[in-house]
């Protein structure tokens, strides 16, 4: 996120974070150790700062301190989402430390997961509004089900299609609901609100994809992972996808091979760098920033407004 947005939203995202800690702040050894390691490191805090900027781009003023609570439900449903991500992934890492599941073991990272949706919840509800709560029970719902499809197809090459249907599912409609619940603790009611779930929705789109071309490109200390770990957690991305299907018989036989016999990141990237397909991959990122700017367009200029769009303007430059 950038530098200026964080600026212009320090106070929120400081009370954000005093939210967090109250979240975190658990009895029991261990869950207490679990809440220190899981809330131990601070995020890029995008999907609250999502909340935030929607809100007061519609004139929202803080009232009841609506933004923060929210921006605090969203950044723990988030993170439940990824203990259950990788206790199904059965994945080792995450940014370089070991996963609570590698750590603790499925059943604690389940429960604490648990933990923090309903709390989530608990947040949620502090706003006093039906509407809020009924917009994170759909995103759990698309994100169940988005979760259990790509379940179904372990096993088999996805389709392109089959990808942006995951994506928007798990990692997309946290966003919309992010952006969309910002303009309705504005007050905000009707085509506003669909912008903004369709501003959110677009950006998420955008944002995945360009992590995904980032972990087969991305530089400097600030990516936090290693290059590759998609391919070697066996995730089937867009440039990937892409390379299969239009590298040649030859190429598509080593990719085959290298997932599933070692995954040899070297081979795979010669592959996906002959075949264009990290270039595809970021154009179809573009197509949704625009989408994402076509979404707000025309809503009275505003600061908040324009940090939303530098938003959406960085997103494909960034290196993390």
């Amino acid at each position: 996120m950038e530098s200026d947005i964080q600026e212009y939203l320090k106070p929120q995202l400081a009370q954000v974070r005093r939210h967090l800690d109250t979240a975190f702040r658990v009895e029991g050894t261990l869950m207490g150790e679990v809440a220190r390691y899981v809330g131990g490191r601070s995020g890029k805090m995008l999907r609250p700062a999502l909340v935030s900027l929607s809100a007061r781009a519609f004139g929202y003023d803080g009232t009841g301190d609506h933004d923060t609570l929210l921006g605090a439900a969203v950044e723990l449903f988030h993170l439940a989402t990824l203990l259950h991500d990788d206790v199904i992934d059965k994945a080792p890492l995450r940014r370089g430390r070991p996963t609570v599941c590698a750590r603790w073991g499925d059943d604690v990272a389940i429960l604490f997961a648990d933990y923090l949706y309903a709390t989530s919840f608990d947040f949620a509800l502090e706003v006093l509004d039906p509407e809020v709560v009924r917009v994170l029970s759909k995103t759990t719902q698309k994100m169940a089900s988005g979760e259990l499809y790509q379940i179904e197809k372990r096993g088999e090459w996805l389709s392109i299609e089959d990808y942006y249907n995951i994506i928007q599912s798990k990692t997309a409609h946290l966003f919309s609901a992010s952006a969309g619940l910002g303009a309705i603790i504005a007050g905000e009611k009707g085509e506003n609100v669909e912008r903004m779930f369709r501003f959110g929705l677009n950006f998420g789109m955008a944002f995945q994809i360009t992590d995904d071309a980032l972990d087969y490109e991305a530089s400097g200390e600030a990516w936090g992972k290693r290059l590759g770990g998609d391919l070697e957690e066996g995730k089937q991305t867009l440039p990937l996808l892409h390379a299969l299907r239009h590298g040649t018989p030859e190429d598509r036989a080593a990719l085959v091979a290298a997932l599933n016999n070692g995954r040899d990141f070297e081979t795979v990237h010669a592959i996906v760098r002959r075949t264009n397909s990290i270039d595809y991959s970021l154009e179809r990122a573009a197509e949704y920033t625009r989408a994402a700017q076509d979404a707000i367009a025309g809503l009275p200029d505003s600061e908040p407004l324009g940090h939303l769009r530098r938003l959406t303007e960085t997103v494909l430059v960034r290196q993390h």
